[in-house]
């Protein structure tokens, strides 16, 4: 290949520490497009707690794994990992290990916040060096301290608190069901019926939906 014909972006995706002329960072785009191909995950916070479900169909001949897509981080948060599983198997354990770090040093459960913040923190420095890619895998992380609260934790290190928030190849149209049908105090069982619903709407134009393959953790107010 002549140096006429190197696809102008080139020499801006082959690492992370390089901006486009665009201001774009292509490996960060890569990454979240990573997530995308990754089966729809929903988040919904009620009343009282938070509802993560998870969309995992596997094969036939595929033995029952203990590897889920929903996990429970601590007493009181739960995490939904969407993207490359092995990247989600070592962000979970550092998850579970800050929070457990936080309560043999303080005494007490970690801040959601503050848990969300160390994985954004995290993920983002791996968009700063050379020889390193970003995690290909988004988080939806879901707890209750004073009150419900969810997080989306994205391979760019973008943190953000939402109500309601789907990750995955069905974003789009599962997050359009969110936005019209979610409704501010609903109970667990409208919640995770939300949930369910929502997630079919990201699904279906994948092929025969079955709710039999939706994982679900649920963390309530003590």
């Amino acid at each position: 290949m002549t140096e006429a014909e190197v696809p102008a972006q080139m020499g801006y995706d082959r690492a992370t520490v390089v901006f486009s002329p665009e201001g774009r960072i292509y490996q960060v785009e890569y990454a979240l497009q990573a997530v995308k191909l990754g089966k729809t995950n929903v988040g919904v916070v009620f009343k009282d707690g938070v509802v993560l479900a998870a969309y995992s169909t596997s094969s036939k001949l595929q033995l029952p794994s203990k590897s889920t897509k929903v996990s429970k981080v601590d007493g009181h948060i739960i995490a939904a990992a969407c993207g490359f599983t092995g990247d989600a198997r070592l962000l979970i354990d550092f998850l579970r290990v800050q929070a457990q770090i936080n309560k043999l040093t303080y005494g007490e459960p970690i801040d959601i916040f503050v848990l969300a913040k160390k994985a954004a923190d995290r993920m983002q420095l791996l968009t700063q060096f050379a020889g390193a890619r970003p995690y290909g895998v988004s988080i939806l992380l879901g707890g209750v301290n004073n009150e419900p609260t969810l997080y989306i934790i994205k391979p760019s290190g973008d943190l953000n608190r939402w109500k309601a928030k789907a990750a995955g190849r069905g974003e789009k149209e599962a997050q359009d069901y969110l936005k019209k049908n979610y409704k501010d105090g609903m109970n667990e069982e409208n919640a995770k019926k939300l949930a369910v619903a929502a997630m079919e709407a990201g699904e279906k134009k994948f092929g025969k939906f079955d709710k039999k393959a939706i994982e679900f953790q649920i963390i309530r107010k003590k």
